[in-house]
């Protein structure tokens, strides 16, 4: 220090700056004469409130002791100091203690006077414990008025510390304050606490508030009732399985005692085995409920390693006592008849599990195109891309061009419905909603060429052949090009697909080919049953079955 006088006149500096700026900050109570003036009996623990109202929302309060020269030294937490947010707890309070307090928060500052009287002018100081039990009618007085017998005191006024909120009866039926007691007609466990009581004392001229503390304990009271066993009942037939281990579990609920020494048993009675018996003595096994206030629930297991016959005729008794009596339940095992409950359970889960797969396969029946279009849309690529197929499909049907002379009016229009299907109904669905590419012979072939040639070049060029079956088709020059198709995806390994649809009910002629009749039988048919005219036309099942024999093509977004 002597070397390096800088250093010593900087820690002198930063003394008396932290000095001025303590006594800047409580400038106000400096001067001012205490606001409260404490008289206590040395030995006692009191506290102190920091009574200052403030909008702020901060509660660390500051506590100083100010010297008789006036300068302040702070309180700081220490064996017998304790600051507690707001209040200044001295315990136990001496002689050196007395002297004159400064608390702030923020900007406001409170001073107060304390003074610690010796013990010895009060022989007759009251009580400053009691315990309490919840079924007690109780009163307490302040335990230093007996040191002020006769002298001008005011009435008492009671706190419950450490947030010294007043104690009255107005909102507690149970609690009276009378003659300066508190009277309890009734005691809760929330009615433990420090209490602070204060009276005004005149002394040399001078008002003083006499501060006492006493400290408050309350137990629940003991119980008047024996135990309960809450499982297992009594005469209870238990199952357990011959050969396999088990335990026999007691559950017992004790009422609530401050000497709490439970005891639990399980024995034989019949026939009596003394390797067969459990016990247990003392709170270790013990569950509190509610911090032990309500009670405490015991458990006792007693474990069997191998169930036996004999076993299952014995009688168990599980026994539960504490200081009011003792309750016993007895119970016996019974076979468990594991087989009949196993079949029993694998038939119901065989017929459960043959519920589900009938009703697997029934939906999937039912909802197989559905499902199958489904798999195609989101999974399924597409079929069309590499095969060197210039259509999608060719329609063959009955056309207005063949023996038209030689019909009525009335053949007319039904020959003429068929070409309005295939012509109009087939392309306005297929292509312009799902983009298949269709060959209609009088629309995408041109005219000059010969007749079968075409057709042997249009079906080798096409994915699938769509025939549209009417009596009128059937009779027709028409039914070469169902041959035909027939033939050649009988003789060449080519992926090419016959879809029927029975526009109208026929009649098959005696005349047909034999491969036409065997295919008419074999190929795949779907009948037509909606109104060519129906604005609901596209959206009926039987676009989804020709959907399901077309091959998988995905549409283009336009």
């Amino acid at each position: 220090m002597i070397g390096k006088p800088w250093l010593y006149l900087t820690f002198l500096l930063s003394g008396v700056k932290y000095s001025i700026s303590v006594e800047a900050i409580v400038s106000d109570c400096l001067d001012e004469e205490p606001r409260y003036r404490y008289q206590a009996y040395a030995g006692e623990t009191v506290y102190f409130q920091c009574n200052l109202t403030s909008n702020s929302s901060e509660k660390t309060v500051q506590w100083f002791l100010q010297k008789p020269d006036k300068s302040l030294k702070e309180v700081k937490s220490s064996k017998d100091l304790n600051v507690i947010e707001s209040t200044l707890q001295i315990s136990p309070l001496e002689e050196h203690h007395s002297g004159t307090y400064i608390c702030r928060r923020r900007n406001l500052c409170m001073k107060m006077r304390v003074h610690a009287t010796e013990r010895k002018n009060c022989e007759n100081y009251g009580p400053k414990r009691f315990f309490f039990t919840t079924t007690d009618k109780m009163s307490m007085s302040c335990p230093s008025l007996n040191c002020h017998l006769g002298k001008n005191v005011r009435n008492v006024t009671w706190y419950k510390t450490l947030n010294f909120s007043s104690v009255t009866s107005e909102n507690r039926f149970s609690l009276n304050i009378n003659n300066n007691e508190i009277q309890f007609s009734k005691i809760y466990v929330h009615d433990a606490g420090i209490y602070t009581c204060d009276y005004v004392l005149y002394m040399h001229g001078k008002e003083w508030i006499m501060r006492a503390t006493i400290q408050v304990s309350v137990d629940v009271s003991d119980t008047r009732q024996p135990p309960q066993i809450s499982g297992p009942s009594n005469g209870t037939k238990i199952e357990a399985e011959l050969g396999k281990p088990f335990k026999l579990t007691c559950r017992v609920i004790f009422g609530y005692e401050r000497s709490f020494n439970p005891v639990i048993k399980w024995t034989v009675l019949y026939p009596e085995i003394k390797k067969r018996s459990a016990h247990i003595g003392g709170r270790e096994l013990c569950l509190n409920t509610t911090s032990g206030l309500n009670g405490y629930e015991c458990i006792l297991t007693m474990p069997l390693e191998s169930v036996t016959n004999g076993d299952l005729h014995a009688i168990y008794q599980c026994s539960a006592q504490n200081s009011v009596g003792i309750v016993t339940s007895t119970v016996k095992l019974s076979r468990k008849e594991t087989d009949i409950v196993f079949r029993r359970n694998i038939l119901c889960i065989s017929v459960m599990l043959l519920l589900i797969m009938l009703l697997g396969v029934g939906t999937a029946y039912l909802y197989w195109v559905e499902i199958v279009l489904l798999y195609r849309h989101y999974l399924s690529k597409d079929e069309t891309i590499g095969d060197n197929k210039d259509f999608d499909a060719f329609i063959s049907y009955a056309s207005q061009t063949y023996e038209f002379s030689e019909e009525k009016m009335e053949s007319y229009f039904d020959n003429y419905e068929d070409e309005q299907f295939a012509t109009q109904l087939l392309p306005s669905v297929l292509e312009d909603n799902y983009n298949y590419k269709l060959c209609i012979l009088e629309r995408d072939v041109l005219p000059g060429g010969a007749y079968v040639d075409d057709i042997a070049k249009i079906i080798r060029r096409s994915r699938r052949a769509i025939f549209i079956l009417s009596q009128r088709y059937i009779t027709s020059p028409r039914l070469f090009e169902l041959q035909a198709a027939i033939t050649r995806s009988l003789e060449e390994q080519e992926n090419l697909k016959l879809i029927l649809i029975k526009l109208k009910p026929f009649k098959e002629p005696e005349t047909i080919p034999l491969i036409v009749k065997k295919a008419l039988r074999a190929l795949p048919t779907v009948s037509w049953k909606g109104d060519i005219n129906s604005k609901s036309a596209h959206a009926s099942k039987f676009w989804k079955r020709i959907r399901y024999y077309m091959p998988v093509k995905k549409k283009q977004v336009k």
